[in-house]
């Protein structure tokens, strides 16, 4: 039987690496898709790095005539802050990152959080909030046909932004669920 040596202050034996040798070739690099690993890189994933990084872009670049902000409409959008998004995403899909991070931050819904939605697409819930909720004793759970909480109402397909918002095009929210203008 073989004895191992246990060492008082356990350490990572991290062998040496040339910086010359190409370990790369033939190697498949998979992003995990929804915490599982698929063959194609999730679009997720790729978007949010590519967000990630054009915050590296120089955007010095411009011309003085292409500064205003009529033609700065061509940079890319924040897929986060689109309608769509919203509705049918936001506190809906489950967070893949591994690291902790900020719930609030995160447009993703996280294990335990309140802020959690169910998909509208696959529950069939209306955008009226649910009594029995609000008392904090709705024994239906998902199964229940009103909405839970604050982010269901309002995020409904059939009341988002269905209201106009007190502040109007000067709304500074990073997620308001009104309508800033008339449209």
């Amino acid at each position: 039987m073989m004895t191992e040596r246990i060492l008082q202050n356990p350490t990572v034996a991290v062998p040496s690496w040339s910086p010359f040798d190409d370990h790369l070739p033939g190697m498949k690099f998979h992003l995990p898709v929804n915490g599982i690993c698929g063959e194609a890189a999730g679009e997720y994933l790729l978007t949010e790095a590519a967000l990630a990084e054009q915050c590296y872009l120089p955007l010095n670049e411009l011309t003085a005539e292409a500064n205003n902000t009529a033609e700065l409409t061509d940079l890319p959008v924040d897929k986060y802050s689109s309608n769509e998004f919203r509705m049918y995403e936001f506190k809906v899909r489950r967070c893949t990152r591994s690291r902790s991070h900020d719930w609030t931050e995160c447009p993703y819904a996280h294990p335990g959080e309140k802020a959690r939605r169910r998909d509208p697409r696959k529950y069939q819930y209306s955008g009226l909030a649910c009594p029995d909720f609000r008392k904090g004793n709705c024994k239906k759970g998902d199964a229940c046909e009103f909405a839970h909480g604050v982010f269901e109402c309002w995020l409904h397909p059939t009341r988002y932004r269905t209201q106009t918002c007190k502040d109007g095009t000067a709304c500074r929210r990073r997620v308001c669920f009104f309508a800033h203008t008339p449209e």
